[in-house]
């Protein structure tokens, strides 16, 4: 019994895997993670970017609704965008669409703002925060190691002065159009009367609800207050990018419009959201040297910023 038993375990069979096997199970699995990743990649960009268009239309009924509260005055948008609001007193003087500035560290990681109805305008519409942030917006402020607040900014010509009254920097009154300092292209301007700007919503009459951006997902890195500075000129040989978009979706940002509707929107020229010629995160471009000439982005987008008057 016990030689046939010795005998029975000596003829027993190998198992395992050989080393040219092994090779090849490898190889498999990794042509088939290059065939799947970039599957998979897309399917989290068209998941973040329909999350993302959730977000900006929350934020555009609050929008239309406080303007809908406050006989079509739309919400201020002149923040003044290196003034921390927890440093600003008093903070009924800095009321803004939405208040703070992601340039200033304060502002940029602490969510109390976005909840404060006396500086943010929208907050009694919108009492989740989340709703401020894109989701594919992971960008890491450097000056706090933390994730900003807010990825959204709005059109520089769309919205009404508050901030710019209490100050004395204008002779507007509260509820008046913003002035679109940034909509000739190559300067802050004051008071600038060559394009149109919408302080109400019965005021989008050229090019029309439709065809009026209001808010877009910025760029982290140019992100400050709450206005994206933009310019309505896009003329041959000078075209302008003064805060840049995000391309965050696949190359692509979020819009949305007057008449409330929101797109994804893919860009076609990297310089568009690329920023360059920006001394530090936040600040976004400063002087007319900085253009992007021929960008068909800004032909494409200029003339959905504003109408000459």
């Amino acid at each position: 019994m016990k030689s046939r038993a010795k005998a029975s375990k000596t003829l027993a069979p190998v198992t395992g895997f050989t080393l040219i096997e092994l090779l090849v199970v490898i190889a498999i699995i990794a042509i088939l993670a290059a065939l799947l990743l970039p599957a998979l990649t897309q399917a989290k960009q068209r998941g973040q970017s329909i999350a993302c268009l959730a977000n900006t239309k929350q934020l555009m009924t609050a929008w239309r609704i406080y303007a809908d509260d406050n006989n079509d005055i739309l919400a201020p948008n002149d923040y003044p965008y290196t003034t921390a609001y927890y440093t600003a007193s008093p903070k009924i003087n800095y009321k803004n669409w939405v208040c703070g500035t992601m340039e200033q560290p304060l502002d940029s990681f602490s969510t109390a703002e976005l909840l404060d109805p006396i500086g943010t305008a929208l907050a009694t519409y919108l009492p989740s925060v989340a709703v401020w942030v894109c989701p594919a917006d992971q960008y890491i402020d450097p000056k706090t190691h933390k994730t900003h607040v807010r990825s959204y900014s709005m059109n520089s010509a769309v919205g009404t002065v508050w901030w710019g009254f209490f100050s004395g920097s204008t002779s507007k009154q509260v509820g008046d159009a913003v002035d679109g300092g940034w909509l000739p292209g190559n300067a802050y301007n004051n008071k600038q009367l060559a394009w149109l700007t919408y302080g109400k919503t019965s005021s989008f009459t050229r090019p029309g609800p439709s065809d009026t951006w209001v808010m877009l997902d910025e760029n982290p890195y140019s992100i400050n207050d709450g206005s994206f500075a933009v310019s309505a000129v896009a003329n041959q040989g000078t075209t302008y990018i003064i805060d840049f978009p995000t391309g965050a979706h696949g190359k692509a940002g979020a819009l949305t419009y007057a008449d409330g509707h929101s797109i994804i929107h893919k860009w076609k020229d990297d310089r568009t959201f690329t920023p360059s010629g920006i001394v530090q995160p936040g600040m976004g471009s400063q002087t007319t040297t900085l253009q992007s000439p021929d960008n068909e982005d800004c032909f494409w987008l200029a003339p959905q910023t504003s109408a000459a008057r």
